[in-house]
């Protein structure tokens, strides 16, 4: 951990991590902290996120389902990812979005 300074990659990936789901809570109307069907109505989307965590999949990319409604996606990055690799990710989750969606 303090070899590599991982703490400090923590922080890095969570920034840009969380400066990408910010954009997207505003492109899409179906992401917040949890996918719902709706920002109106934010009823959960659980249907939609299964989807997303299929398309995901097939195109690469293993994220999580969780939460009590089934609608939190959690994608876990591993601390030694680089920032390529990084980016791929969220350019697959983002594409699994915008198609899981039809936004």
């Amino acid at each position: 951990m303090e070899r590599d300074h991982l703490a400090d990659r923590s922080l890095e990936i969570g920034k840009k991590v969380m400066a990408r789901y910010n954009e997207w809570k505003d492109k899409y109307e179906v992401v917040g902290i949890e996918f719902v069907e709706d920002k109106a109505s934010k009823k959960p989307a659980k249907a939609l996120t299964g989807a997303i965590i299929n398309e995901c999949a097939q195109n690469g990319l293993l994220v999580e389902g969780a939460g009590i409604y089934g609608n939190v996606i959690r994608f876990l990055a591993p601390l030694v990812m680089t920032d390529d690799q990084l980016e791929a990710g969220l350019n697959i989750f983002e594409r699994a979005i915008k198609k899981c969606a039809k936004c």
